[in-house]
């Protein structure tokens, strides 16, 4: 029989909150390791989660976490798909007088998600009043 030498961990898939925390609210965090904990707390994900879906260490996480380490800048986009939210990089940008804007194509994209979504829903809703209907009629 198959023993492997280690055992690894399979990340969860839980969807984060999508939460709109003012923009007031990220920007009076004093350092980025306050604004990389505000996004992981806002996201209602536990750390373990997040570290695991990024591929990075859980003490590397925690020194994030107490301001003792960075997030890499190429895991950034990765991080605000995970925790729903793009509050980490809005605080950098805040530190440098910016805001980030969200680029149209971007928008777009979240509305063709959107869409589709809806027409799933009315799918989903056809059929069960079609089957609803065959049930009535027996």
């Amino acid at each position: 029989m198959f023993q492997p030498d280690t055992q690894h961990e399979l990340a969860l898939a839980r969807a984060p909150q999508r939460a709109s925390v003012p923009l007031e609210m990220i920007r009076a965090q004093k350092t980025a390791a306050a604004a990389f904990t505000l996004a992981c707390s806002v996201s209602g994900l536990e750390d373990k989660e997040i570290y695991l879906a990024l591929g990075i260490d859980a003490g590397y996480f925690s020194n994030i976490k107490k301001g003792k380490a960075t997030l890499q800048a190429d895991l950034v986009a990765q991080f605000c798909e995970l925790v729903g939210n793009t509050i980490y990089p809005e605080w950098a940008a805040f530190q440098v007088g910016c805001t980030l804007v969200m680029i149209k194509t971007e928008a777009e994209r979240r509305a063709e998600l959107a869409e589709q979504r809806a027409q799933a829903a009315e799918a989903e809703n056809r059929l069960m009043r079609q089957l609803l209907a065959g049930r009535v009629a027996a």
